[in-house]
């Protein structure tokens, strides 16, 4: 497969920014000095962290940074500046982006499904149970919420009348509501779905995972998986940095098999990269279902969980399915 980008693609991507197209031509690829790859906070990151902690992208990408962006509007930002060219993120946001004009593409997948339903009320056991129940979500009208809504109408239920649906802003929030005997259950990601767990039992109470989100997704759609995070960049690196590209491409799979053979390490620099505590990382590991799938592998599997959130919210992918040049091949 033909990853380039011709020049004429490449301004014209440059011009969508509102950067100028007076730059010089690209006769010769070069490293990448300084740059800063930004990590969606989730537990799947781990895998690009240890990639850049593993000196894979060294030559490539000398001085390469790391840190977590913290909302959409910020990496969505970086990407505008043109300052972030590589990124992990949930897996809608560079499709709604690249929908919009920004000249982005999908590498790989590096979660499949990081939702739980955490639950104080021993009657709730599948997901029909949540029927006229109360349950608190996080991140309303984002993936998160609009996985569960989509699974919702698959299990036959109208989430916003069969089910007492409230918010908090983050999966944190609602962590320590539930900690804290204030919400019986919630949708929580991972880790915030174990450190609920381990909360509550230094209080003397008990929350438990009824059932994971891709168990559910997995009855209806035939994988128990759902393509939710991975990396993404931005599509000049593809003529700018070839070098930076091979690098990806033959340093994941080692960075993903160093992370699943060894959770404490990879817990441990959660910790130190990614502002998560080790212990609660290494709980919640098995419930990160992290893997690495290269974009275009994926392709199919993508495009129905976007056409499923399109169904839902055309605004989440930009009212379309990307085009097929946004799946790139690890």
């Amino acid at each position: 497969m033909n990853h380039t980008l011709s020049r004429r693609t490449a301004l014209a991507g440059l011009g969508a920014l509102g950067l100028s197209p007076l730059l010089p031509p690209f006769a010769a690829a070069a490293p990448q000095p300084g740059l800063e790859i930004l990590g969606a906070p989730n537990g799947s990151t781990v895998v690009l962290a240890q990639l850049l902690e593993s000196g894979a992208l060294a030559a490539a990408a000398p001085g390469a940074s790391f840190r977590l962006w913290r909302t959409t509007d910020e990496l969505r930002a970086g990407i505008v500046s043109g300052k972030t060219k590589l990124f992990s993120t949930p897996s809608h946001v560079p499709a709604n982006l690249a929908n919009r004009g920004l000249p982005l593409r999908m590498l790989c997948l590096l979660g499949m499904g990081h939702l739980s339903i955490i639950s104080s009320d021993d009657s709730i056991q599948d997901f029909r149970d949540l029927a006229g129940k109360p349950v608190l979500g996080f991140f309303r009208h984002d993936m998160p919420d609009l996985t569960f809504r989509a699974i919702a109408k698959m299990e036959g239920l109208d989430p916003d009348k069969d089910i007492q649906l409230s918010y908090v802003q983050t999966p944190i929030e609602a962590a320590h509501l539930l900690a804290a005997g204030r919400a019986s259950t919630a949708v929580l990601s991972e880790p915030p779905a174990t450190a609920a767990m381990t909360m509550a039992a230094k209080e003397g109470r008990t929350l438990r995972r009824a059932f994971e989100l891709t168990t559910i997704w997995g009855r209806h759609k035939g994988k128990a998986r759902i393509p939710m995070a991975g990396i993404a960049l931005h599509a000049s690196l593809l003529d700018e940095a070839p070098e930076l590209i091979a690098a990806l491409r033959a340093g994941l799979p080692g960075a993903k098999e160093q992370v699943i053979s060894n959770p404490a390490a990879a817990a441990k620099l959660a910790e130190s990269r990614m502002e998560m505590r080790a212990p609660v990382f290494e709980k919640a590991f098995p419930f990160l279902h992290i893997d690495l799938v290269s974009a275009k592998a994926a392709q199919a599997e993508l495009q129905d969980f976007y056409q499923t959130l399109l169904d839902l919210d055309p605004n989440a992918l930009g009212g379309k399915l990307p085009s097929d040049d946004f799946y790139l091949d690890l």
